[in-house]
């Protein structure tokens, strides 16, 4: 028994993470292009943080991938 003990499941913050280090991305300009500041954006790519629901088309669409493979329904990325 956890209690009241929440698993937090960081599984979108790892897939952006991956993704932006497989794709060469720089997450400063990946936050800039969110609208998101870069400190918060660095704390949700290290998984400190969880993604707000309302964040994640803005990450998607500023990393170049789908809502699909960041909430992890498709593993193909969004052709440019």
């Amino acid at each position: 028994n956890m209690g009241n003990a929440v698993k937090r499941d960081y599984s979108i913050n790892e897939r952006l993470r991956d993704y932006l280090v497989q794709q060469d991305k720089m997450p400063s300009r990946v936050a800039d292009k969110a609208g998101i500041r870069r400190d918060t954006f660095s704390n949700i790519i290290s998984s400190k943080r969880v993604i707000f629901a309302e964040e994640v088309p803005k990450i998607a669409e500023a990393a170049g991938c789908s809502v699909d493979y960041l909430l992890g329904c498709e593993e193909a990325r969004k052709e440019e």
